[in-house]
């Protein structure tokens, strides 16, 4: 059965200096809706300072956890298509006036650009982005290159990007290919009507329509003497 972890501080997280503080929640995982946002942490000391909330479902069999030397607890967490490869840097914008759709994927470029030294390059890195579910990209470097975005304008965290959908090899948001976006299909619910909801809903249909209203004798009797 699936369990919420809630992931402490690690290298591999990059708070921007203004935003180091964690008593408050980031604005972007109050708003998070479907997909999570995935992230997976490794070897993550457990102290008593403040958590980040939680970004995404563990399964047991993705979990353990052992003592350091010094015997603090540390947690191991490896979620499938974690490489440190794949990173997805989380966005800060103003809320007034809020920037549009296309000016938050310029700034996402730009931002990758000012790190990869060229336009080309960002264009050729972000493989994917979000606007809604949340406000970030996602780009291939390496680990080292990572350290990178930390201290940019606006970049609120770094974090090692994970599958959203292992089947498929997902990492989630709208696609982004060489210039091209290709908008993210989200799941809808329809619950499944079974044999006996559907005949009743039918038969609120005639019911509703009624049968055909009955000739009064006095309208058939011109009729039958002709």
């Amino acid at each position: 059965m699936a369990s919420l972890s809630l992931p402490p501080f690690s290298k591999t997280l990059h708070p921007n200096s203004q935003f180091q503080n964690l008593t408050k929640t980031p604005t972007f995982l109050l708003s998070l809706s479907y997909p999570f946002v995935s992230t997976c942490l490794s070897s993550i000391p457990l102290g008593k300072s403040s958590r980040l909330p939680v970004v995404r479902a563990i399964s047991d069999g993705e979990y353990s956890s052992k003592r350091s030397s010094n015997g603090e607890e540390r947690e191991t967490i490896m979620l499938p298509g974690c490489d440190y490869n794949h990173w997805l840097i989380v966005m800060e914008f103003p809320k007034d006036p809020a920037p549009t759709r296309e000016q938050m994927i310029d700034t996402y470029l730009n931002t990758l650009a000012t790190v990869l030294g060229s336009m080309e390059e960002a264009k050729k890195n972000m493989y994917a982005f979000s606007t809604t579910t949340y406000t970030g990209f996602q780009c291939t470097v390496s680990e080292e290159t990572s350290e990178k975005f930390k201290g940019l304008p606006g970049v609120l965290w770094v974090l090692p990007d994970s599958y959203i959908d292992v089947k498929n090899k997902d990492y989630g948001g709208d696609k982004y290919i060489n210039g091209e976006i290709i908008p993210c299909q989200y799941p809808t619910y329809q619950p499944k009507q079974n044999n006996r909801t559907r005949s009743k809903s039918k038969a609120y249909v005639r019911r509703r329509d009624g049968p055909p209203p009955e000739r009064t004798k006095q309208e058939a009797a011109p009729e039958s003497s002709s």
